[in-house]
């Protein structure tokens, strides 16, 4: 009879059979006899037959659409999130299934598997104990063929302990204000950057606009105002590209996740905000490791933070 046999097995199957045999003789005393390990002793004793099974994973990773690439990239872009962090973010909240290998090859392409820190851009430590900044952005996304048109998606990430808010809506200035005013932390400071337009057609000349925009609204509440050069030149245009190419595809695609619903997507931003663990605040949710902050420096809070359970 013909055998296959895995190049690197300790055991026969004459030894497997005498393993499941032999109940009554401990596991190391048949380890010793045979001359394997305890591990694979146990390992047989659980089996059924003596046969090895298939060697192909169980896991067959799924290559990742333009779309998907476009929605990772933004998601990175706008929530600074580390690789482990990403991953869990676009799996829970995008739908997107791929292995961590797959997601890290995909921003590598996009020229973003490390991100510049903020710190280093910037003439102030971000990380000051009296208060916090926010990093603001601004993104342009075409409606591709669903029913929604052009988007523009409003960001804002607190820098200290990652707590984001997002909006759709065609001025920034009220969604700027508005979060500015009830973030309980003390707000020292704005960084922000030119919108990212991915719109085909569109050109750049809001970005004076927008930038003025931040820096009146800056200069209202009396914090400061620090603009960023553009940190990604080539991924913005790589991202220009997929969407031209998403836009001429003569397959109909949607964007087909709640970033047409400010209503859906509140409720997905208020989630990850207090339900949602980051390996970057040591398993806490933004909304805890706010809390926590807190209770050891409450005099650089406006107002007590609320946690939600």
């Amino acid at each position: 009879m013909k055998i296959h046999l895995h190049k690197n097995a300790t055991t026969t199957p004459a030894h497997r059979a005498f393993i499941q045999n032999n109940p009554n003789i401990s596991v190391a005393q048949l380890a010793e006899k045979i001359g394997v390990s305890k591990t694979t002793v146990r390992r047989w004793r659980k089996r059924s037959n003596v046969f090895d099974r298939s060697h192909a994973p169980n896991h067959l990773n799924k290559a990742l659409s333009p779309m998907d690439e476009v929605k990772i990239v933004l998601c990175r872009l706008a929530t600074r999130a580390g690789l482990d962090d990403l991953h869990k973010i676009i799996e829970s909240f995008l739908g997107i299934d791929c292995s961590r290998a797959s997601l890290n090859r995909c921003l590598k392409r996009y020229e973003i598997s490390r991100l510049p820190p903020l710190c280093h851009a910037v003439p102030y430590d971000i990380k000051d104990y009296t208060g916090t900044y926010f990093y603001y952005t601004c993104f342009q996304i075409p409606g591709f063929f669903g029913p929604v048109g052009p988007l523009c998606l409003h960001t804002l990430l607190d820098c200290s302990f990652r707590v984001f808010n997002a909006e759709l809506s065609l001025s920034g200035s009220e969604f700027l204000s508005r979060h500015i005013r009830k973030f309980p932390l003390k707000i020292l400071g704005v960084i922000y950057q030119d919108p990212v337009v991915l719109t085909p057609g569109l050109d750049t000349e809001q970005c004076p606009h927008q930038n003025m925009m931040v820096e009146s609204q800056c200069r209202s509440d009396k914090i400061i105002a620090h603009h960023l050069e553009d940190q990604y030149p080539k991924t913005i245009q790589k991202l220009k590209e997929t969407c031209i190419s998403l836009n001429n595809s003569e397959t109909r695609i949607s964007w087909n996740f709640p970033w047409s619903s400010n209503v859906e997507f509140a409720g997905q931003i208020d989630q990850y905000n207090a339900l949602f663990t980051l390996g970057a605040l040591k398993q806490q949710t933004p909304h805890q490791a706010l809390k926590s902050h807190h209770t050891h420096f409450p005099n650089s809070f406006r107002q007590k933070p609320e946690v939600r359970v």
